[in-house]
């Protein structure tokens, strides 16, 4: 899980509208990045520690960039065996490691996510907090399809928030148990008292909380469009689906800020045409 919401973390702080952040040139281990409280700078340090030691190990032939993609190959592909489904994750190596001297700390500082509905992180939200979730999606160039996928695969591995939206007995583990839960006609959601992003989910016969989640988590279950996605992800038959999606979601997250590869230049073309 850490190794895989390092590479999220990496990765996600890429903005579609003026092409800044992703995970090449690894400056989430430089200021301001590894300090930013979504980050979880304690656990992030750790990790870059250990994917130091192996980029040493290499003799410096590969860059910590792509260690720590890499990295989160390892983790999805292992989440998903651990799931029941075995599944290849693509990893295209090439990524740099910028300098401190590279990375202008003002600047960057601007990357730094007042909430994300990704990771269920709030720190100082200028709209409603589904509402930075679908921005972030955006941001990051993603179909309501891909973001949907995302979601749930990321809070079955417990990416971001370790409690709030982890619907799930198996944390860790990739499987479709967020949507499956989530719309679960035996719970019932009310929100906490003055508490305007927590909700419990209470079973109906017992009255006992099983689960908390936030309106980012809600919205697939309110929202139209994306509660038809949910209920595709959360259908019995829909595990192999599932990781497939999650995979070639994550996939394209990872390579958003790779334009020397050809596809992703041609993604890039067909957005600002």
């Amino acid at each position: 899980t850490e190794l895989a919401e390092t590479a999220w973390a990496s990765a996600s702080t890429y903005r579609g509208s003026d092409r800044r952040g992703g995970a090449n040139g690894a400056r989430i281990r430089l200021t301001p990045m590894k300090n930013w409280d979504v980050n979880k700078p304690a656990q992030l340090s750790k990790v870059l520690a250990a994917l130091e030691g192996i980029q040493k190990e290499a003799g410096g032939k590969v860059s910590l960039a792509d260690l720590i993609v890499l990295g989160g190959v390892v983790a999805v592909e292992k989440a998903a065996k651990a799931g029941g489904v075995d599944v290849k994750v693509p990893f295209t190596p090439g990524r740099a490691d910028a300098t401190q001297e590279e990375t202008e700390v003002e600047s960057f500082a601007f990357l730094e996510p007042k909430a994300d509905g990704f990771r269920n992180y709030v720190r100082k939200p200028i709209m409603s907090v589904e509402e930075h979730l679908v921005d972030r999606a955006q941001l990051l160039e993603l179909t309501a399809p891909e973001l949907t996928v995302l979601v749930g695969g990321l809070r079955a591995l417990q990416v971001g928030d370790a409690k709030l939206g982890v619907l799930t007995s198996t944390p860790g583990t990739l499987t479709n148990d967020f949507f499956v839960n989530l719309l679960d006609m035996g719970t019932q959601w009310t929100a906490v008292g003055g508490k305007d992003n927590l909700f419990e989910g209470k079973d109906r016969k017992s009255g006992q909380t099983k689960w908390t989640a936030s309106r980012a988590d809600l919205i697939f279950g309110s929202h139209s469009q994306l509660r038809a996605l949910a209920e595709v992800y959360g259908a019995s038959d829909a595990k192999a689906k599932f990781v497939k999606d999650f995979v070639a979601a994550w996939t394209k997250v990872m390579n958003l800020d790779r334009f020397d590869l050809a596809d992703r230049r041609k993604d890039a073309q067909k957005v600002v045409g």
